[in-house]
């Protein structure tokens, strides 16, 4: 069998499954294209090393990444006999040390959200009022920003302070309770925005009423991080993200129970569900431990310590 109809089969059998499988499709017709026209017995342990290795000097994390695509594909094709035996590499390299979201402070959060007034005068894609929005909806939801890109008005309900989330990464719809100030606020952008009917309208939108793409909103916010003076010191090979935000909603979440003195433990299953999450692992790659998180989970434990001690 052509390694091309082979890996065509292989990404149709997980999606039926439930599985949106896009970034392991992507790495799998990268791999077709690099090996060539060649059915899956012909690709030898050299053009795998090949494709595992790509433009890079150094290995990165990317490395692993293609690696556990291709892992997974070979399984399926040596279970169907497609191949003998697998020409992936025998010895694995050490994966790199993971990577650390940037975790936005307060001070940061506010910096950001005064500097959007700044994208009306470079006249970006997007304008102040709906970066700004933007913002405030991703550091206050937590939501992905695929997700919050694809929202339309008609997700939000604003009697009801409720967000309906149809496009998940797992393909599932959940409910997402807001506060009633962002509900409020969202609403007025929406009068301004949406002078019209509304409906499947997409929710935020460009200067011209289109939806937001990534690359609309990754531009201006790198200028505004640069505007703000937000950036890592730590040699990082990425500069606060987007992304990153919705690691911040996490962190500071936890440190609100912590605060308050709640059972984290018990609590975590509901921001794994909260955050649109599988399972509580998925979560907890989310809580980076900032040194504030980690003193107040050290003194959760000595008080939990103190206690047992009390009662021995």
């Amino acid at each position: 069998m052509m390694l091309a109809t082979a890996v065509r089969q292989y990404i149709e059998l997980k999606q039926s499954m439930g599985m949106r499988f896009r970034s392991d499709a992507v790495i799998l017709k990268a791999f077709c294209r690099a090996a060539g026209e060649l059915e899956v017995a012909q690709v030898n342990s050299e053009t795998v090393r090949a494709y595992l290795s790509g433009n890079q000097s150094t290995l990165t994390s990317f490395w692993h990444r293609k690696h556990d695509a291709l892992k997974g594909f070979y399984r399926y094709a040596v279970d169907r006999g497609y191949v003998r035996n697998s020409p992936l590499p025998y010895t694995i390299p050490k994966r790199p040390n993971a990577f650390v979201p940037y975790i936005y402070s307060p001070e940061e959060f506010h910096r950001l959200l005064r500097a959007t007034a700044l994208l009306d005068v470079r006249r970006y894609q997007v304008d102040g009022l709906t970066f700004r929005t933007l913002l405030l909806f991703l550091f206050n939801t937590g939501v992905r920003i695929s997700e919050a890109m694809s929202l339309a008005v008609s997700d939000v309900s604003f009697d009801d302070d409720l967000l309906t989330v149809r496009r998940s990464k797992f393909y599932k719809t959940r409910l997402v309770p807001i506060h009633p100030q962002l509900c409020e606020q969202l609403h007025r952008y929406t009068r301004q925005r949406h002078p019209g009917p509304m409906s499947r309208a997409p929710l935020f939108v460009t200067r011209d009423g289109s939806p937001l793409r990534h690359g609309c909103v990754e531009r201006p916010f790198r200028y505004l991080c640069q505007c703000c003076g937000i950036r890592r010191e730590d040699g990082s090979r990425y500069q606060p993200r987007l992304h990153d935000i919705r690691h911040s909603f996490a962190v500071n979440r936890l440190m609100e129970w912590y605060r308050c003195g709640a059972d984290v433990q018990r609590l975590l299953p509901h921001l794994s569900t909260y955050l649109g999450h599988l399972n509580i692992g998925a979560t907890q790659r989310y809580l980076t431990m900032t040194p504030e998180l980690l003193e107040q989970a050290s003194k959760r434990f000595e008080r939990y310590a103190a206690r047992e001690v009390a009662h021995g």
